[in-house]
């Protein structure tokens, strides 16, 4: 499949989730399974699609399999959590990926009222890394110890002051937004 297959959008759902959870990258599954008490994608994908309250959104390249899934999770009142993970098909969705978050969940969230956005990586997931910085996250700190066998763990934020600034310097065009949303 060429990296210029056209991209799909959906809204997130459980069988999409569920595909996406049991063919990810092998970076996002040692990521997400360090956090949590088992290694299950189905759990993972029940937990994730009741849990998202914003963005949710499943992307598959053509019309076939889903590729990647991003949303976001409000932790309490103006704090979120935002994740995304991918098969190794990432590179046919990642620009479509992309221009979601910056053009239609960072507004979206900041319209919701979120303060503060945070991720928390892996140290040694590269990949993810580059893709946060990419979007404008900062990097905050890195925690010790954080994963289930010691895994140190990157904290990457986005704050309400500094996303309005990148709103305002980027603002989308309403044909990109709606190329994305098909």
């Amino acid at each position: 499949m060429s990296a210029v297959t056209e991209a799909w959008i959906r809204p997130l759902g459980f069988d999409a989730a569920t595909y996406v959870a049991l063919n990810m990258r092998a970076d996002d599954a040692r990521e997400i399974f360090a956090c949590r008490w088992e290694k299950d994608p189905a759990a993972l994908a029940l937990e994730l699609t009741a849990a998202v309250r914003a963005c949710g959104r499943a992307w598959s390249a053509g019309r076939e399999r889903p590729v990647a899934v991003f949303g976001a999770v409000e932790l309490w009142p103006g704090r979120w959590s935002a994740m995304m993970f991918a098969t190794d098909e990432w590179p046919t969705v990642a620009r479509p990926v992309t221009r979601f978050v910056r053009e239609v969940a960072m507004p979206l969230l900041v319209g919701l009222g979120c303060r503060r956005c945070e991720v928390r990586s892996m140290a040694t997931h590269h990949t993810a890394h580059r893709w946060l910085k990419h979007l404008g996250a900062r990097t905050e700190g890195v925690h010790a110890d954080e994963g289930r066998n010691n895994e140190a763990f990157i904290t990457y934020a986005w704050t309400r002051s500094h996303v309005h600034l990148q709103l305002t310097e980027t603002a989308p065009t309403a044909a990109s937004t709606a190329a994305d949303t098909r």
